[in-house]
Order: C-alpha cells, then sequence, then structure tokens
C-alpha cells in the first residue's frame, strides 16, 4: 500500500493530535451542538480501539489510545476555545467605536 505518512514519531501523540484537530475543527463547525460532539468523538475513540482488537484487522487494542484521544479533544477544546475569545476580541464593532 502506497501513501504518505504523517506521523509525530509517537502513537499516542499522533492519536491525540488527530482528535485534537478534529474537536477544533467541530467547535466551529457546529457550535450550538459542542458537547453532542465531544461525546460522539469520545464514543469514536472508543470504537477505534474496539474495532482494532477484532481478528480480521490484526492490531491490537490499547485504552491508552483512547485516553490519549480523550486528552486530545480536551486540548483541542481548550485550544479552540482560546482561539475564539481571541478573535472575538480583535472584532471590529461599530457601535462602540469612536
Amino acid at each position: 500500500m502506497s501513501g504518505i505518512a504523517i506521523t509525530l514519531g509517537h502513537d499516542k501523540l499522533n492519536h491525540a493530535a488527530a482528535f485534537a484537530a478534529l474537536v477544533a475543527i467541530g467547535y466551529f463547525a457546529w457550535p450550538g451542538h459542542r458537547a453532542k460532539l465531544t461525546v460522539l468523538l469520545v464514543l469514536t475513540a472508543a470504537a477505534i480501539e474496539g474495532l482494532q482488537g477484532l481478528q480480521i484487522i490484526g492490531r491490537n487494542r490499547d485504552a491508552w489510545d483512547w485516553a490519549a484521544g480523550c486528552v486530545g479533544m480536551a486540548c483541542g477544546l481548550q485550544i479552540a476555545n482560546w482561539t475564539s475569545n481571541f478573535a472575538g476580541f480583535l472584532r471590529y464593532d461599530k457601535r462602540t467605536s469612536l
């Protein structure tokens, strides 16, 4: 199988970065459903780990991969929140200008 592998050099960092990116994108894409999105991604991470243990896939289950994904989600949510606050601070409001 050919392709480009983008990796951070450590499996847990890869999981954390992937889920941080997913939750940050979802934070801005569905602002009214952030809690639902987070629960869905936590369940998705658990399902991925559960499916990896199937004999046909041939990989090992690892609860630490799921935990790394959850930590990544927490980091992604915090970074998205900071970004949102910073972007809101930079917005120009005609009503409050001189």
